[in-house]
């Protein structure tokens, strides 16, 4: 058991690999809502193909089924991270700008759930952007 200190970093970084590797299961991800509401929007963007929460005894896994890789020029993601945990991005709804021309979401935390950076704009909310995806 290893200790991760950025629990988001480490889920979209093992999803990339899993891609750059052309595997098509990601398993064993230490299950948290968090991590699930990620899993959500990346399933609503096609990321991924799905997700599946699974318990062993009292602990809780996610299992992701990533989709086929057909060229790793166009289907691997690039992932960009910019809230970390000692150094929060705080973004308001005016410096939101589209991600990739918009072919990417960008992660924004909110008081009570995830949006993507196209939807959070519309909303007129902003929060901690998390990472982009393209």
């Amino acid at each position: 058991m290893t200790f991760v200190n950025a629990p988001i970093h480490d889920l979209l970084i093992r999803i990339k690999n899993a891609y750059k590797a052309r595997k098509i299961k990601v398993l064993d991800v230490q299950f948290s809502n968090f991590k699930q509401q990620v899993c959500d929007l990346l399933k609503e963007y096609k990321f991924i193909s799905t997700y599946e929460i699974r318990e062993e005894g009292k602990k809780q896994f996610i299992d992701i089924t990533l989709n086929q890789v057909i060229s790793s020029n166009n289907d691997v993601p690039v992932v960009k991270f910019y809230s970390t945990p000692s150094r929060p991005w705080y973004i308001s709804y005016k410096e939101i700008r589209s991600v990739a021309w918009g072919k990417g979401i960008g992660i924004i935390a909110t008081s009570k759930w995830l949006l993507p950076t196209h939807k959070a704009k519309e909303q007129k909310v902003g929060w901690q952007l998390i990472a982009e995806i393209y």
